[in-house]
């Protein structure tokens, strides 16, 4: 599996603000705010009728990606997530629907109010982070509960004013963008700086939210998703189950199977014990079984990039089945491709002929299927490479590896005019 960085919850949160402003430049969060920045830009042109629809979706998308930068911190990870996370849930929804009327309140309330609207501004910029925090830890009911809200903030203490310190000083500076960049300087180039600003500073604060959680996780009463993947991983005690397994398997080997069983049901599960597994399964001959843990290991093996040891556990499953294929797109595809470079064109073929076979409806189908001709002609094989191409030619007419099939064909028979 490949290293996930952690944050150290021990760390004072002043130094979380500061070093929380290199945050929004990791990972996948500056793709995101450039992309949204330049989504936020079709408001610029003149299309009265859908310029909402398209500072709402902005906004939508900004708020998703910060909650999900929020909840990835309080989990204890240090860079940011690829993607929004359960987007789709209560919670995400909630959050968009409290900053829009929190926003909403902070702006009209000094318009309709005069100077004592400023309070009510002042008030609701104090209480929107940890409404926002409560959505993480106590759920949407208790977020909405002033109640909650005393007792987080009575917890954390003083640290929730250095972040509405930082919250007040991002909304000066947000602002501050707002009328030097759109307002006053050049109007396209200027609303993308704007737009650009504002989404880092937002990622900013919301990273920062997500570390008071980590850091008071104990008063809050909030367990970090990291902690539980340390326990999970912790190579101490697998390799202390490993040893107690094998003690078993001297008297019981279905027990100490058992036990192993239920270990790899908790995923994130090491190398060492997926092979005694399978050597106990192999004792027991208990063969579908071991297609079954093949299929599920070769999958978690390709999401951590271990690609050349999934190949392994292939030939493995070959061995019990000489027809095994992946079942999925996303395994059998990178396995097929890395056997066709690392000088495996036998297995690579299989892979491939076992994609089109079972996906022939995929978009990746016709690049798997050339792929078999080639490893085909690899093995000498010219007269099935010559059919497979042709059969290719037929099923997928136009698509664009179709060229490289023909070409194919007139280096496999130069004398036969190439025909769809």
């Amino acid at each position: 599996m490949p290293r996930v960085a952690l944050a150290d919850a021990s760390v004072p949160f002043h130094q979380r603000i500061i070093t929380g402003f290199r945050y929004p430049l990791r990972g996948a969060a500056p793709v995101t705010i450039g992309a949204i920045a330049v989504f936020d830009l079709l408001a610029y042109f003149p299309m009265m009728p859908l310029r909402l629809l398209v500072v709402g979706l902005g906004w939508i998308a900004l708020y998703t990606y910060a909650f999900a930068c929020l909840r990835h911190t309080a989990d204890g990870f240090a860079d940011p997530p690829e993607m929004a996370m359960n987007s789709e849930d209560k919670a995400a929804l909630a959050l968009i629907v409290i900053q829009l009327t929190g926003n909403a309140l902070a702006i009209l309330s000094p318009l309709v109010f005069g100077v004592s609207g400023l309070l009510v501004s002042l008030v609701v910029a104090f209480v929107l982070p940890v409404m926002t925090m409560s959505l993480t830890f106590d759920g949407v009911a208790a977020a909405l509960n002033p109640l909650t809200w005393v007792a987080a903030i009575s917890r954390i203490g003083v640290d929730y004013f250095k972040l509405f310190a930082v919250v007040l000083a991002t909304g000066l500076l947000q602002a501050g963008a707002q009328y030097a960049m759109q307002q006053r300087g050049p109007m396209f180039l200027g609303t993308l700086v704007y737009y650009l600003i504002a989404n880092y500073l937002a990622l900013y604060t919301f990273h920062l939210m997500g570390a008071l959680i980590h850091h008071h996780h104990e008063r809050l009463g909030y367990r970090p998703e990291a902690d539980a993947l340390v326990e999970a991983t912790n190579p101490a005690d697998d390799m202390a189950l490993l040893a107690h397994v094998n003690e078993i398997a001297r008297d019981d080997i279905p027990s100490a199977t058992d036990i192993l069983t239920e270990r790899i049901r908790e995923g994130l599960t090491p190398a060492p014990l997926h092979q005694r597994y399978r050597q106990l399964l192999r004792a027991q001959e208990r063969l579908p079984e071991l297609l079954v843990h093949g299929q599920i290991w070769i999958a978690a093996l390709v999401v951590g990039g271990e690609t050349r040891r999934a190949l392994g556990v292939v030939q493995d499953c070959i061995g019990i089945d000489p027809g095994f294929v992946p079942d999925a797109t996303t395994t059998c595809g990178p396995l097929a491709d890395t056997a066709a470079h690392g000088g495996m064109p036998r297995l690579a073929l299989q892979l491939a002929l076992g994609y089109v076979r079972l996906w022939p409806g995929d978009m990746g189908a016709p690049n798997y299927g050339l792929l078999a001709v080639q490893m085909h002609f690899r093995l000498e094989e010219r007269a099935q490479a010559a059919a497979l191409a042709r059969s290719l030619l037929q099923a997928y007419p136009g698509h664009p590896v179709s060229q490289d099939l023909a070409d194919m064909l007139d280096t496999l028979d130069p004398s036969r005019p190439v025909t769809p």
